[in-house]
């Protein structure tokens, strides 16, 4: 399984914003800290802050910044709405004779993504963002 650039983006935005949680950051800042173009940051802070996490201010001094606390984010959650779901038969349209011999397929695979969205889960925002900051301090 391998998610978008545009989710990739969504979580190293919602981390960035995670480890300077009192300041306004631009996106020209978030960046050139990833070496990511302002054209595909503008489009995924603007889904972010439509989906509830991040407030935006303009002007000079303006930037984003979560609009909710970093522990109540479950990056599960993020994924699923940046990814528009997921699907790992990608909306295999099959005869009813073709999906019944498969039903143990489908099963298997709903089982597997119920999985992976409670591996995410365990950890909030806050603690990646966290785990992040140690890296880099010990660097």
């Amino acid at each position: 399984m391998q998610f978008t650039r545009f989710t990739n983006y969504s979580l190293k935005v919602l981390v960035h914003l995670a480890q300077h949680p009192d300041s306004w950051i631009t996106i020209r800042q978030i960046s050139e800290s990833y070496n990511i173009s302002q054209n595909h940051l503008m489009k995924v802070v603007s889904f972010l802050s439509r989906s509830g996490y991040l407030q935006s201010r303009r002007g000079p001094g303006g930037g984003v910044k979560l609009m909710v606390d970093a522990c109540d984010v479950q990056l599960a959650d993020v994924i699923v709405a940046a990814e528009g779901g997921i699907d790992l038969l990608h909306g295999d349209q099959t005869s009813e004779l073709a999906a019944t011999r498969q039903a143990g397929l489908h099963q298997l695979l709903d089982t597997a993504v119920e999985a992976f969205i409670q591996t995410p889960n365990s950890s909030s925002l806050a603690d990646i963002a966290a785990a992040g900051q140690a890296v880099t301090a010990r660097s």
